[in-house]
């Protein structure tokens, strides 16, 4: 009988053991899935303020097809109905965004992902993706993911969102119609900068930014008020405009700096209901 009970308790302990070397081998070969330079950015991106709340989320980490950097993927369902596509901001991390998003995001059917676009050095243009490979990689992942045209929110905050109006231009003019609404968050737009020049000399179609939606959102004590700052936001909101774009909304928190849409939980659920509330139509 003690024989028979040994038996069992080493046949349980296997078992346990078994399952713990299945799920570490689970967690590793996610990580395997990026190699090279994608690996290497990941690795710096765990240098992030916010990653360790990001890793607690368990999201998904997809490498780019190129294999230089990565994609990170939360569902707060198995399959949700609406989508939030983030760029984040300088010298920015794919999971420090998510963890950023997150707390907005309680009780919604929400997926995001949030694209790791800076590739880890420098501040030059060519540090970091273009519109024309953004949106490639996002259009990779959505694709994969069976995200439908119109269920989708496109996000850029501050280099992001001086970039999201390329990238909302490729979707309308020439992609798949995935952005029912973008929000452009502390990010003006340059005339002389190429992705802006690339809208105006009809790169990605005759009036690609006519007809597609818009939120823009600035802080009162942003550093840069002239280019990311209310005056900035609200001549993003004339130049849209002029472009044939629908401003929906745009938020001014004159009690906040840098990132107004996401420091002020008021903000970002006014944004939320908005793009919710019209996907439901």
């Amino acid at each position: 009988m003690k024989l028979q009970t040994l038996i069992v308790c080493i046949l349980v302990a296997a078992e346990m053991c078994l399952a713990q070397i299945q799920a570490k081998d689970t967690i590793t070969s996610k990580q395997a899935a990026l190699t090279g330079h994608a690996a290497e950015l990941y690795q710096k991106a765990q240098g992030g303020k916010r990653f360790a709340d990001a890793v607690k989320l368990k999201p998904d980490i997809l490498s780019t097809s190129d294999g230089q950097s990565f994609l990170v993927v939360w569902k707060a369902t198995k399959k949700p109905k609406h989508w939030i596509v983030s760029l984040h901001g300088s010298d920015g991390f794919a999971t420090d965004d998510l963890a950023i998003w997150y707390p907005h995001l309680k009780d919604r059917d929400v997926g995001v992902l949030s694209v790791q676009w800076w590739l880890g050095s420098g501040a030059a243009i060519t540090s970091y993706y273009t519109p024309e490979k953004i949106y490639h990689e996002i259009d990779n992942a959505l694709q994969k993911l069976g995200v439908q045209s119109g269920t989708a929110m496109l996000h850029g905050f501050s280099r992001g969102s001086a970039n999201s109006y390329a990238v909302m231009a490729l979707d309308a003019g020439q992609g798949r119609r995935y952005f029912s609404l973008a929000v452009a968050s502390s990010g003006g737009v340059s005339l002389d900068y190429p992705p802006t020049r690339a809208i105006l000399d009809g790169t990605y179609g005759k009036s690609p930014l006519k007809g597609t939606r818009w939120v823009t959102s600035a802080g009162g004590h942003d550093p840069q008020p002239d280019r990311a700052g209310i005056p900035g936001m609200r001549r993003v909101a004339a130049w849209l405009k002029e472009q044939g774009a629908i401003v929906l909304d745009a938020i001014e928190d004159p009690d906040q700096g840098h990132g107004a849409l996401v420091l002020n939980a008021k903000n970002a659920r006014r944004v939320l209901d908005l793009f919710l509330k019209d996907s439901l139509r």
